[in-house]
């Protein structure tokens, strides 16, 4: 269901003041915030950016229920939409889980939690599976597309194996958030534990909108190729 929709001709800058959200996709484009005004059309030309891909990422991740058609997709190039996953998934592991990780353990450090030594563990086992999770993407399936594309499909594997695979992430947080809401001491105010709640309600929902991706878009091209 489309409705008001970003397009090229509009200002980049309002695409930020309308969805905030959109400054953790900027990092996959290579995107900083000297935007002027110039259009997204102008600002993707200058990058060597897709403008069909850029667009089809800011509406997936500001409108609930955004699905591209038929001939939007055709516009999309897999090459630059894996780049753009890589370059997020660098952000996501250099910058935005660290982030959420450091704010926990400083509720631990301050000693609003108990059993801290069990959320430690409970966080770098959550590292670990982002990393994995993000390593079978780079190492497995994003070779096995450029094979496709190569015309040089040399294994028995198909994306529907990615589709069947594609691991779940957002249950771990979601018991972390329940932790942070439900299960605190009296003494673990909400001052000091908001910001660490923030991170985390922010952090997961680009990570489910990255997923969306990936299962809407990335399979969909594939799966064009691959009949």
């Amino acid at each position: 269901m489309n409705h008001g929709l970003f397009y090229e001709k509009m200002k980049a800058a309002d695409l930020v003041l309308t969805n905030y959200r959109l400054l953790f996709v900027f990092p996959g484009f290579g995107l900083n915030l000297d935007l002027g005004e110039s259009t997204v059309k102008q600002i993707c030309e200058k990058k060597g950016i897709s403008t069909s891909l850029f667009l089809l990422v800011c509406n997936l991740y500001t409108f609930d229920g955004y699905s591209p058609d038929t001939n939007t997709l055709s516009q999309i190039p897999l090459t630059d939409l894996m780049r753009y996953l890589k370059n997020s998934h660098k952000d996501f592991l250099e910058n935005r889980l660290p982030k959420v990780i450091d704010r926990i353990l400083n509720l631990i450090d301050c000693g609003c939690l108990k059993n801290g030594e069990i959320l430690v563990k409970f966080c770098e086992k959550y590292k670990q599976e982002v990393i994995a999770h993000f390593g079978y993407e780079e190492q497995v399936v994003f070779p096995y597309i450029r094979s496709l594309l190569d015309g040089e499909k040399t294994t028995n594997y198909n994306i529907k194996e990615y589709e069947r695979n594609h691991s779940d992430l957002d249950d771990a947080l979601n018991d972390l958030k329940n932790i942070l809401i439900k299960y605190l001491p009296p003494e673990c105010t909400i001052e000091k534990c908001r910001d660490a709640l923030i991170d985390l309600f922010l952090f997961e929902f680009d990570l489910s909108k990255h997923t969306s991706l990936e299962e809407q878009i990335l399979i969909a091209l594939v799966e064009r190729i691959e009949k």
